[in-house]
């Protein structure tokens, strides 16, 4: 079978939960025989296509004049969507600029959807694009949604009747506990940008003292981040990008796992998983979305509301006593095990896609 994956960004370059995703997707589709191509967006404004492989995997850049509000204007991606030679295209919703280009183009190959989150940040295109975005997931052999939660809440998706719920899964072969004892730090993984509430982290840390907190990851706040750290005197480390490597080794080591994040664009925290997995306890908020059913209060980790830096920083004072820390813990590597093994859960996207193509 051959396989089209189709979103703005691949990892690498960017180191992105959706990103990291689908790369993980496509070794396994891989591994099983199929042949697996990827179509991105160029991150450089151009006018011709560049294509590489990637471990296998064919990844062809699509010419994009810009990107508004991240998304990416490319006028020939429908063309390289009609013209990539699959069995069934795998496209990874939100992006905008693909729906347009499956709606006005070509519908001779079958296509599933994988949707990861609504349309946040482009909020205000959502009445426009809204009929458009209908038929392309109702007209999908499959819609893939992360979480019930997520059904239940997306206006897109309830009463929808070909979805099927496939939460991602973690590679649980890597992310393992590192036997040692909790480290004198809290730990952010993620993208510094306006959905992933650091704001709010910041002013919890600022109403803490004394604790220590890591954040792994850069983006678009970065700069603002620095201020504020600075402005407050705050015992934070910006570590930056870091490999897989000294990733597992910080999550391993650290007391709690932190995502504070504010909007619904947060669908799941993928991050949280591989905290899970690695035997630490999280830390996150009660979004209408998948972000608590993955962890769930007083099983998993420690749930609050978002935007609540009060009760942010009780959580990570509560983080402090060791038998609570401890039970926790020992559930979120549990419920990680029994729930979220990354095999189970590409088997399943296999599973849709055979479907859809026929074979």
């Amino acid at each position: 079978m051959k396989v089209l994956e189709v979103y703005k960004d691949v990892w690498p370059p960017v180191r992105g939960g959706i990103e990291r995703y689908i790369h993980d997707l496509g070794l396994f589709l891989t591994s099983r025989g199929h042949r697996v191509s990827v179509l991105t967006a160029s991150r450089s404004p151009g006018f011709s296509a560049r294509t590489t492989t990637v471990e296998g995997m064919t990844v062809t850049e699509a010419p994009c004049l810009c990107r508004i509000l991240s998304n990416p204007v490319c006028p020939g991606l429908g063309r390289a969507i009609s013209g990539a030679g699959q069995d069934v295209t795998h496209f990874h919703h939100p992006l905008p600029a693909a729906t347009l280009s499956w709606y006005f183009g070509r519908r001779t190959v079958p296509h599933v959807v994988t949707y990861h989150s609504d349309i946040v940040r482009q909020a205000a295109l959502v009445p426009f694009l809204g009929p458009f975005i209908r038929e392309f997931l109702g007209k999908a052999s499959s819609v893939l949604a992360t979480s019930p939660p997520y059904v239940e809440s997306s206006p897109f998706l309830r009463g929808l009747g070909n979805v099927r719920v496939v939460p991602p899964g973690v590679d649980t072969g890597f992310f393992t506990p590192g036997g040692g004892e909790p480290g004198d730090y809290f730990l952010f993984v993620g993208r510094f940008r306006s959905y992933k509430g650091i704001p709010v982290l910041l002013e919890a840390w600022s109403l803490l003292g004394g604790q220590r907190l890591v954040m792994v990851g850069g983006g678009p706040l970065e700069g603002a981040v620095r201020k504020r750290i600075a402005a407050g005197r705050l015992d934070v480390e910006l570590a930056g990008e870091v490999d897989d490597e000294r990733l597992r080794s910080l999550y391993r080591g650290a007391r709690a796992f932190i995502l504070p994040s504010t909007a619904r664009s947060e669908a799941y925290g993928m991050v949280q998983l591989e905290a899970m997995a690695c035997g630490t306890p999280v830390i996150s908020t009660s979004l209408a979305t998948g972000v608590p059913w993955v962890n769930r209060h007083m099983e998993s980790g420690i749930v609050v509301p978002p935007g609540d830096p009060a009760a942010l920083a009780g959580a990570v004072t509560a983080m402090l006593d060791d038998e609570l820390r401890a039970r926790l813990a020992r559930g979120a590597l549990e419920r990680c095990l029994s729930e979220f093994g990354q095999a189970r859960s590409f088997s399943m996207v296999e599973e849709a896609l055979r479907d859809a193509a026929g074979v």
